[in-house]
């Protein structure tokens, strides 16, 4: 055996040396970012069971809508995540006149046991309304 033989033999392994450095880190990286989106899910659906609301006061009064939507779950709310349809319409920025939680208008929070209170510009008298929370739980009450 000359060189020949002996430095293909080395090229040969170094090259399964290399490309096995290369498919086992392409094959962690895989299985780390399915295991990640497994745990998001998890975490995802846990905050979705712990998660509840009730829409406890809706009125309307000449051209305004109040809703007040208590946080019965144990899941803290993020108050932007929320959303509110009125007979299937989002209102839009500016028909939102006032939102607070528990009289506090600055803040982003909604906790356990607290309530979302929303006044709304609306043109007629609306027959449904449905409020959506951030983890995709809502409650829907007829005016």
């Amino acid at each position: 055996m000359g060189f020949s033989v002996s430095g293909s033999t080395a090229i040969i392994f170094l090259a399964m040396f290399i490309s096995f450095g290369m498919i086992y880190s392409a094959a962690y990286n895989g299985f780390e970012r399915v295991n990640d989106a497994r745990v998001e899910h998890s975490e995802n659906v846990l905050d979705q069971q712990n998660t509840a609301l009730n829409i406890t006061t809706v009125n309307y009064s000449t051209g305004y809508l109040n809703i007040t939507v208590n946080n019965t779950g144990s899941t803290t709310l993020d108050v932007d995540d929320t959303d509110v349809l009125v007979d299937g319409v989002y209102p839009d920025s500016t028909a939102i006149v006032a939102r607070d939680v528990n009289g506090v208008t600055d803040t982003e929070l909604w906790f356990p046991g607290e309530s979302l209170h929303y006044r709304i510009n609306v043109s007629a008298d609306p027959t449904r309304v449905k409020v959506i929370t951030g983890p995709g739980l809502a409650d829907t009450e007829a005016v």
